[in-house]
């Protein structure tokens, strides 16, 4: 199918009509192309997510003190599989975006038409949670295929009250869950349906719903009994993170956090509004079933359910929500709009919603590239894609190969610096995060020891720290006092800018000295 043809109103129209499926997979194959070579090209380093999701998988852990541990077991097995391509994270980014897109109009087909059906999925073009930042693999990402999953395969088990889909619902929501405990928001509104809506209610009769909930269970249990072996330590970072920040405090938490969710989410919905608003004019009526009371009941759980939820436990709790935890909420909006709303299909709107389309599409890409390229032009300052994490990779283990004539086995300090270290260094050292066992529970007792490493800490220019001594900072003082202090060095950043270089410190740890016979 020529590429051009997407963009065509005429051909798209008649694509839409005998070939909805392959229309589908065309825009969603564009879609993954396009938002993997470009972040390629115009992110010379990998995002902060992503070197501690690798700095994880590299352990093959069950839990971390922040996440449970999806996004990193992926990590993982992607740089095994790819030797750690420098792409290969993109591309695992827009595959989960594709595979959210692709639940969604596999749950459109089953209540609304075709035409409906890929428009629904079409208008989260609109939405930068699917395109300007779904860049970074982390786990906000990550969950949209597995929001996205749950809810086709929830919506089929009680239409269709098939065995398969309540037990893929249950594998599906124990992804969720691996990958961020915020799936329980969506799990608790299909709970809530399931007692409340009559058609869902008399699923409650049968086996299918059980099957689900059991199959949750007894995938997540491994998980829990790592929480409970570990102090619940990802709790204890979720509060921290969710406190109010200072600058706030003059107004009520309960007030504030709650307005600054909406906002957050209404300005991440502008785009699609306006995508969506293109089908009004003089077109004519709709032709659109109306959906039953279980599909509108569905859709508003789905789509705003999460939402609710999250605003409630903001306004009790006056929790800080960050607007990037929104990233899984609108999977099914565009679907909802549709189902809701009932806009015409006709030729004349249909062309008006693909040249918008375009130009969205084509804006978004254009923007994050020019931002990516141009920013640190503008603003005499970079972000952390310009990073020069594999110069600094390079130099701290040339000195340390120089120096020992080993491997390097363990880096050490903030989770930044020293990942970039263990992701571009060859052998792919251990990350002792902070130099604290408790979080960084792969480092066995002994093996440090034995076996040494080096300490990082950025010094000056670096990204979201303030300017720091040169010294080794005071807590990995404490912890390493045998330490050897080396000489700070500079790395140009990752832009033709001229941008003041970053200015590392750093420390040798000297390996056990093997005992003599």
């Amino acid at each position: 199918m020529p590429v051009f043809s997407l963009f065509n109103p005429r051909s798209f129209l008649a694509l839409v009509a005998t070939r909805p499926a392959q229309l589908f997979w065309a825009l969603a194959v564009l879609h993954l192309a396009i938002w993997t070579i470009v972040p390629a090209l115009t992110c010379p380093n990998a995002p902060l997510d992503v070197i501690e999701g690798y700095a994880w998988g590299r352990e093959w852990l069950l839990g971390t003190y922040k996440h449970p541990p999806m996004q990193s077991w992926w990590l993982q097995i992607l740089a095994l599989a790819t030797d750690r391509a420098p792409w290969v994270h993109f591309l695992a980014s827009q595959i989960a975006i594709i595979t959210a897109f692709w639940a969604v109009w596999q749950t459109g087909r089953l209540m609304l038409s075709e035409t409906a059906a890929l428009v629904g999925v079409m208008l989260l073009e609109g939405i930068l949670y699917y395109n300007f930042t779904s860049i970074e693999f982390n786990p906000n990402v990550l969950q949209l295929p597995f929001w996205a999953l749950a809810g086709l395969f929830f919506y089929r088990g009680v239409r269709k009250n098939k065995i398969q889909d309540w037990f893929l619902l249950g594998v599906w929501s124990a992804g969720g869950l691996y990958t961020k405990y915020s799936t329980m928001l969506l799990l608790l509104g299909f709970i809530a349906l399931m007692i409340t809506e009559p058609t869902a209610r008399k699923r409650l009769k049968s086996v299918g719903p059980y099957l689900a909930l059991v199959t949750t269970v007894l995938l997540f249990l491994p998980h829990i009994f790592w929480l409970v072996n570990h102090d619940f330590l990802p709790f204890t970072y979720m509060l921290h993170r969710m406190q109010p920040d200072v600058q706030l405090r003059s107004i009520p938490s309960y007030i504030i956090s709650p307005v600054l969710l909406i906002s957050g989410q209404l300005l991440a919905l502008i785009p699609v509004v306006l995508l969506f608003l293109v089908f009004y004019g003089r077109s004519a009526k709709s032709d659109e079933k109306r959906l039953d009371h279980f599909d509108r009941a569905f859709l508003n759980t789905a789509t705003f359910g999460p939402l609710i939820v999250t605003f409630i436990l903001s306004v009790i709790f006056a929790f800080r929500i960050r607007d990037m935890w929104g990233t899984p909420f609108w999977n099914f909006i565009g679907l909802w709009a549709v189902a809701r709303f009932r806009p015409s299909f006709s030729a004349e709107a249909l062309t008006r919603f693909v040249y918008a389309w375009t130009v969205i599409f084509v804006a978004a890409i254009l923007l994050f590239a020019g931002s990516n390229i141009l920013y640190p032009y503008i603003e005499q300052k970079t972000a952390r894609i310009h990073f020069p994490g594999k110069s600094l990779a390079t130099y701290v283990t040339d000195v340390w190969h120089d120096k020992y004539h080993a491997p390097l086995r363990f880096v050490v300090g903030d989770t930044w610096p020293a990942g970039n270290v263990a992701y571009y260094a060859a052998e792919r050292p251990h990350v002792f995060i902070f130099g604290d066992k408790t979080i960084s529970p792969w480092i066995k007792s002994g093996d440090f020891e034995k076996y040494g490493g080096v300490v990082v800490w950025c010094v000056r220019h670096c990204i979201g720290q303030q300017e720091a001594a040169e010294d080794m900072p005071a807590y990995l003082n404490e912890r390493f006092p045998q330490a050897e202090m080396q000489p700070p060095f500079t790395l140009a950043r990752m832009t033709e800018a001229d941008i003041p270089p970053v200015k590392m410190g750093w420390a040798i740890i000297p390996p056990a000295k093997p005992s003599k016979p």
